[in-house]
C-alpha cells in the first residue's frame, strides 16, 4: 500500500497524484524556465540503484501525462528529463526524484541558475498544471 504525501510537501504544489507516484511543483526554477516538476515515488528510496524496477511504468507515466500538460498550458517547445544520483552525479536530495522541465529554443537550462519561485507563482503554476492534466 502507498504511503500518504509527505506532510512537507504543500498540497497546492502537487499536480498529479497517482498510486504509487505524485509530481509537484519545486521550490526552484532554473534559466528562468518555469513550469518545471518533480516526479516522486510515494515510497522513500535513495536513488536509481535502490527504486523496484516495477515503479518505471509509473514514473514513464506521470512525466508522459505532465508532458502534454506543460505543453498544453506553457505552449513550450519540447521537454527535458533529468535525474541525479550519487554525490559524483550531483544528487543533492536523499531521496529519488526525476525532474521534468519544459523546454524552449535556446533558454540556457543547461548552464541556467537555480532561482527561488515566489509562494504565489509556484501556486499558480501548480493550479495551471492541474486544470490541464484534468
Amino acid at each position: 500500500m502507498a504511503e500518504t504525501l509527505p506532510s512537507s510537501v504543500p498540497e497546492a504544489a502537487v499536480v498529479l497524484v497517482d498510486t504509487n507516484v505524485f509530481a509537484l511543483v519545486p521550490t526552484h526554477h532554473y534559466a528562468g524556465i518555469k513550469g518545471n516538476c518533480l516526479v516522486v515515488p510515494r515510497s522513500h528510496y535513495e536513488n536509481v540503484f535502490d527504486i523496484p524496477d516495477n515503479l518505471g511504468s509509473d514514473f514513464f507515466r506521470a512525466t508522459r501525462h505532465l508532458a502534454h500538460a506543460m505543453r498544453d498550458t506553457f505552449r513550450c517547445e519540447g521537454i527535458s528529463t533529468r535525474q541525479h544520483n550519487g554525490p559524483a552525479g550531483d544528487q543533492d536530495v536523499w531521496h529519488f526524484h526525476l525532474h521534468v522541465f519544459p523546454r524552449y529554443s535556446n533558454d540556457g537550462l543547461r548552464v541556467g541558475q537555480k532561482v527561488p519561485y515566489t509562494t504565489e507563482e509556484r501556486m499558480e503554476l501548480a493550479a495551471s498544471l492541474r486544470a490541464a492534466l484534468g
